[in-house]
């Protein structure tokens, strides 16, 4: 059996559709995706893997980290970029959705329904 790893234009255009509707902006998903795709990488490889200028990449690298999609380790001088997995991103998903039904009823008294 024949498996592709890196999935067809096509598979990948549907991926980054998803990504958007999870929330990442179009940049913001190629870079996740190249994240993915490389594993520890420096920022020029992964600005050229997702088809951005390095400025720019680190300016949505800034975003991307806090909101904890990547993580950053210096070795050296040099800065190595991970994404998280994508396991981590439904646990992502999953606590933000515990910690909206722990707040609902308090949300619901405040929205007088």
């Amino acid at each position: 059996m024949d498996v592709d790893i890196i999935p067809s234009d096509m598979k990948r255009n549907q991926i980054l559709q998803q990504l958007h509707k999870f929330g990442f902006t179009a940049s913001q998903a190629r870079l996740y995706l190249a994240g993915l795709t490389l594993g520890k990488v420096l920022m020029k490889h992964l600005a050229k893997e997702a088809g951005v200028s390095r400025g720019t990449a680190y300016y949505i690298m800034t975003e991307l980290e806090r909101r904890g999609f990547f993580s950053h380790k210096k070795t050296g001088k040099r800065t190595y970029y991970l994404a998280v997995s994508p396991q981590e991103l439904l646990n992502m998903t999953l606590r933000r959705e515990q910690l909206v039904r722990s707040i609902l009823p308090n949300l619901k008294i405040i929205a007088k329904q």
